[in-house]
């Protein structure tokens, strides 16, 4: 299965990254959707990052900010780099977590800091 994933905005990145767990490619197939996730996961990580230093420390909204952007950090160090024993089951799971993990931090849009 070849995925095209060039094209694919941040929610169409999120949803083939689930399709993932239906369809099992095999995993070097998922290493274009791997790449992109972890590419808009590390931009929209920063403005996480920019939007709970801006924040009052300890409100709901630092507080929000902060459990986002550490499931995104623990997700990143969880999943790591692909191996090449991997099965398309590991390959889909990891990607269906990295894809959960950008869909929460699609609140930081490149407009603003985000909420």
């Amino acid at each position: 299965m070849k995925l095209a994933v060039d094209q694919l905005d941040p929610a169409g990145l999120v949803e083939a990254s689930l399709a993932t767990l239906r369809e099992l490619p095999p995993a070097d197939a998922t290493a274009p959707l791997r790449q992109r996730l972890v590419a808009e996961i590390h931009l929209r990580l920063a403005r996480a990052e920019r939007a709970a230093a801006a924040a009052p420390e300890r409100s709901r909204a630092w507080y929000a900010h902060v459990r986002v952007i550490d499931a995104t950090h623990d997700a990143l160090l969880m999943v790591g780099e692909p191996s090449p024993h991997d099965g398309p089951l590991i390959a889909a799971l990891n990607l269906a977590e990295l894809g959960q993990r950008l869909q929460d931090l699609m609140a930081y849009s490149a407009e603003g800091e985000g909420s």
